[in-house]
């Protein structure tokens, strides 16, 4: 999974991953819209991703690995693993989204139903291909790259620290934009003199 921020629309209900507007750390489907609660940063983590909501800065999680156990939101990030299906029959690349090492996988409640609100649950893969398809593949809808600047301190005569990075405008797709996170090292260096005694005349 390319990193960079997504919505990601269900393929059964056409909603969109979302955050209850009563409750933001409930994740449910909702329709479409410019609402940033929808927008998710997708980042690596391990040989696995992050899924961070660009509006609460909180993670995709789950408190227990049980058949509909809920999907909700925290601040402890989690590695999940990104599963790419191409459905021949719609000429598309969609995504199940799954807690690593594990069949579970992310579907909405009452069989993918698209009535707002509906809960983003955890649902296992026991066999039933078709089915689990239709509720848990999503498709994830691109919006824009991220682009973290680290400024790295060097040890030099001046302690001095830079950084230079090299964009390619060619990468960031139509419409899209650039986002920059800036994270600056300081380093404290403290010496120990030790005070000089003069004898006395």
């Amino acid at each position: 999974m390319q990193p960079g921020v997504y919505k990601f629309i269900n393929r059964q209900s056409g909603t969109a991953m979302d955050l209850h507007k009563n409750d933001y750390a409930c994740v449910v489907g909702s329709p479409p819209c410019d609402d940033s609660a929808q927008n998710w940063e997708i980042a690596p983590l391990g040989a696995g991703h992050t899924i961070r909501n660009m509006q609460t800065g909180t993670y995709l999680s789950v408190k227990e690995l049980q058949v509909g156990a809920a999907v909700f939101v925290g601040h402890f990030p989690s590695a999940w693993q990104f599963i790419t299906v191409k459905v021949h029959d719609e000429n598309a690349e969609m995504v199940e989204i799954r807690w690593p090492h594990t069949e579970f996988m992310f579907d909405l409640a009452d069989y993918g139903c698209s009535a707002p609100g509906t809960k983003v649950r955890s649902i296992f893969s026991i066999g039933a291909e078709i089915l689990v398809h239709v509720l848990a593949l999503l498709q994830p809808v691109f919006l824009q790259h991220n682009y973290r600047s680290v400024l790295l301190e060097r040890a030099g005569e001046d302690d001095e620290t830079s950084s230079t990075t090299t964009i390619n405008a060619a990468d960031v797709p139509e419409g899209g934009e650039l986002v920059f996170v800036t994270t600056t090292t300081t380093r404290t260096v403290v010496t120990k003199v030790p005070k000089q005694w003069s004898k006395g005349v």
